[in-house]
């Protein structure tokens, strides 16, 4: 294929169609290409080739996500850096109880996946800007058992007034994602803040969708020092601890040494114990490349993670 023609023809399309390539959209791709991490980095060399695929992604599905300008412009801008390991979603939407959901992309790695949604009112008559939660309770893979949510949440990122319509990210953790391919997230109730008090629309939106999980840089540890910590997985957007029943949850700040001596802080974390085993797990500011991590360091312990000693647990 011709690229340099291709994307000729495609911003040809741009200015016939009701959506146009935004304003400095080649500047922007570029210099997000520039902030990513090696791993991402490595995408770069496709060059125009990419700006000429996404700018084609754009007018081809403008219209079936049906996303203004100002809501496409506010999910890159909350998904900064991380965009580029957002996967986008075609064809995933339902509509009960006069409002529409669907899926406009997502990310996952083996423990979380975020879900970004529009959500909008039909009716016009109902203030989805408060929205405030989406009863989520698991995913449906195509086998006979589910894959049960362990926590989650909902954040509003936008709202359009004009069509009635949220831009929503649900985030949730749960049981290995790795084994999933095949996805159907399951809503059954939609609650905002209306009037003084909040309301629930209850309703059936099955949406399946596919996805793949980001690479995950999985370490055996040795439960040195008693700590009783197993397994440590880190991935672009952020990393899991597990221990066994002897362990104890680790909801603190975290300190991320990478090869080059260079340290990263990441933000509290959140912890729990379930069924016998505890996971503990944060979540990056910005991505991040796994491979260059050689140690993590919390309060009390110290995991190290080059090749010498990889996976050894010291108590501080």
């Amino acid at each position: 294929m011709d690229f340099e023609d291709f994307d000729t023809r495609m911003k040809g399309r741009a200015e016939a169609e009701d959506c146009p390539i935004p304003q400095d959209f080649e500047k922007r791709l570029e210099m997000r290409l520039e902030e990513l991490p090696a791993q991402a980095r490595s995408k770069k060399r496709l060059g125009r080739r990419i700006i000429a695929i996404m700018a084609a992604v754009l007018i081809l599905t403008g219209s079936a996500l049906a996303i203004s300008p100002t809501l496409r412009e506010q999910l890159s801008r909350a998904l900064g850096l991380f965009e580029p390991y957002t996967t986008p979603i075609e064809s995933a939407s339902a509509v009960d109880q006069g409002i529409k959901v669907q899926i406009l992309s997502a990310m996952a790695d083996d423990y979380t996946v975020h879900i970004y949604l529009e959500i909008q009112d039909l009716t016009g008559e109902r203030p989805m800007k408060h929205i405030l939660d989406l009863l989520t309770d698991s995913f449906v893979p195509n086998v006979d058992n589910e894959i049960q949510i362990r926590w989650g949440g909902t954040k509003l990122l936008g709202y359009n007034e004009k069509t009635h319509t949220a831009l929503v990210d649900v985030y949730t953790a749960g049981e290995d994602y790795r084994s999933l391919r095949d996805w159907n997230l399951r809503i059954g109730g939609i609650s905002f803040y209306s009037e003084n008090k909040v309301e629930t629309i209850y309703g059936t939106w099955e949406l399946p969708f596919t996805l793949t999980a980001l690479e995950t840089r999985t370490i055996s540890l040795d439960a040195g020092d008693h700590s009783d910590f197993h397994t440590l997985k880190i991935s672009p957007i952020g990393l899991v601890l597990e221990g066994g029943p002897d362990s104890f949850p680790q909801a603190t700040e975290a300190e991320l040494i990478f090869a080059d001596g260079h340290t990263e802080s990441v933000e509290q974390g959140s912890g729990a114990g379930v069924m016998g085993q505890t996971i503990s797990s944060w979540y990056f500011s910005e991505p991040i490349s796994p491979d260059e991590i050689v140690r993590v360091e919390l309060p009390c312990w110290t995991i190290t993670l080059n090749s010498e000693d990889q996976g050894s647990v010291t108590r501080k």
